[in-house]
């Protein structure tokens, strides 16, 4: 059964996303870096985001403090992906925070990728794995 919708909740009481559990793949990311840096890779394996990647990223990501490693577009952005199998069709989505917080007062914990894109050249990479839990209970958005 889905949550509700953001403006069924509004005034309402939510919980706080609470991130547990990361998992940072920066070490990784310096890793594949440096190899295409050296010209072990070819970019056309790092710059592979398909249509939907670039397009939430536009929709659901926030702009990233750092220009892309690849081309140095100050587009670079950070987007939230959820998953779990209990979420059905809304698993597998990029969301914004506000959406995540719904989710998780709707069905618990959750597991959110935190992928970077470059919606120019389509460097993309997970980032960090986390799981979202409910915190502390807060009045509702007005």
């Amino acid at each position: 059964m889905p949550g509700p919708s953001r403006l069924a909740t509004v005034g309402k009481m939510h919980s706080p996303i609470v991130y547990g559990h990361a998992i940072s793949h920066e070490l990784e990311r310096r890793r594949v870096l440096g190899n295409w840096r050296a010209g072990r890779v070819p970019r056309r394996d790092l710059c592979d985001a398909d249509f939907l990647l670039r397009t939430a990223s536009s929709y659901h990501g926030h702009a990233a403090d750092e220009p892309c490693p690849v081309c140095e577009s100050e587009q670079l952005r950070h987007v939230k992906w959820v998953y779990g199998t209990q979420l059905g069709r809304r698993g597998n989505t990029a969301r914004e925070d506000w959406e995540i917080e719904e989710i998780v007062d709707a069905y618990g914990e959750i597991t959110v990728h935190l992928v970077e894109v470059c919606p120019e050249c389509g460097w993309n990479f997970l980032l960090r794995e986390m799981i979202a839990y409910p915190g502390e209970r807060r009045e509702g958005r007005a």
